[in-house]
């Protein structure tokens, strides 16, 4: 049998392998290393994959309102209201019902209506004039306005039948929207006519009486077309006058006045 050979390590050889010992070592520790670091390189990269880059991402701001000052409180817009006629003040027909002529409405006064006319004043605006006494007669004039100055004739039911004194037109107005200023009706029969004085009648649809002749003069009231006066003499321009049915004296307006067929007017008598 041969004889084995001794090994023999030298002192170098003890050193090589210990320099290939720490060198497999740092080997296994820098391949660890290296295989937790690309674990958490995955992660890493899942968690951005999922989650957009903060350049791309603009999340929508939530909306805030805007603030009202208290002195100007937020009041919601209102819809305008829807305004509906008065039938009372624009004097509406029946609905179901055409307007038409009433053949036996009156179209001009009589002398007795003349003679017992009172003056009126319209209360509304809006209001029609009609040609008989119902709202389904034909109007004759609309929209008239409040103040108007009429000559009211006769009543018949609930209407007026009258005179617009600025237009010169007959017709019928309710009687709700007329305030007459004197009674309607009172006539004289010249049974109180002072002795010495002469008849005459108004001419004009108003006409004034005055404290003085002159148009200066203080106006003590307005009488009616037809309405009959006393004179007692002329003045200038004017009559000196008793209105019949009345205690009221004073000046008219001499050319408004048609004296009765074959009357003289006396002067002024001397003071």
């Amino acid at each position: 049998m041969a004889k084995r050979k001794k090994l023999i390590i030298t002192r170098e050889g003890y050193l090589f392998l210990a320099a290939v010992g720490v060198l497999l070592l740092a080997l296994i520790i820098i391949a660890i290393a290296t295989k937790g670091f690309g674990a958490c390189s995955k992660d890493s990269a899942a968690k951005a994959s999922a989650t957009p880059a903060s350049s791309e991402y603009h999340p929508a701001p939530t909306a805030t309102p805007e603030e009202t000052p208290e002195d100007e409180p937020l009041v919601p817009e209102e819809t305008p209201a829807v305004e509906t006629p008065d039938p009372n003040a624009t004097d509406a027909p029946t609905p179901t019902q055409a307007l038409a002529d009433d053949p036996n409405a009156l179209t001009e006064p009589t002398a007795e209506m003349i003679a017992g006319a009172a003056q009126g004043t319209l209360t509304k605006s809006g209001v029609n004039m009609r040609q008989g006494p119902s709202t389904n007669t034909t109007i004759l004039a609309t929209g008239l306005k409040s103040g108007t100055k009429l000559t009211v004739y006769a009543e018949d039911g609930d209407f007026y039948f009258l005179l617009v004194n600025e237009t010169k037109k007959y017709g019928y107005i309710a009687k709700k929207f007329v305030k007459l200023s004197s009674a309607l009706g009172e006539v004289s029969n010249g049974s109180d006519q002072p002795e010495g004085t002469v008849k005459g009648n108004i001419s004009s649809a108003n006409l004034a009486i005055r404290e003085g002749p002159a148009v200066t003069s203080k106006a003590l009231g307005q009488y009616y077309e037809g309405k009959l006066v006393y004179i007692y003499y002329q003045e200038g321009e004017y009559y000196y006058v008793l209105v019949a049915g009345t205690d009221v004296k004073g000046y008219m307006s001499a050319q408004f006045i048609k004296l009765e067929e074959g009357a003289t007017v006396p002067d002024k008598p001397a003071s």
